[in-house]
């Protein structure tokens, strides 16, 4: 009983964390709305496909139309 408790408050602390750090934009958060390139104001597709590494770990997109690496809450990286 005692071990099923202390799953419980891991589970929550995690799910607080994760809001968090939604809330707060950092590469651990979940952001799930789409988002619009900043450069050329497209759409970006709901199923992504990642061009590299970073993008298939953290999140983001490369702008089909022109090419601008983003990140998952739509922010160009350099």
């Amino acid at each position: 009983m005692i071990q099923v408790f202390i799953y419980a408050i891991i589970a929550i602390g995690f799910v607080i964390l994760l809001k968090i750090a939604s809330k707060n934009k950092s590469k651990w958060g979940i952001h799930l709305k789409r988002v619009h390139c900043p450069v050329c104001q497209t759409k970006q597709p709901i199923v992504r496909m990642p061009k590299n590494g970073s993008q298939a770990l953290w999140g983001g997109t490369t702008c089909p139309k022109c090419h601008t690496n983003l990140d998952k809450y739509g922010n160009v990286i350099p």
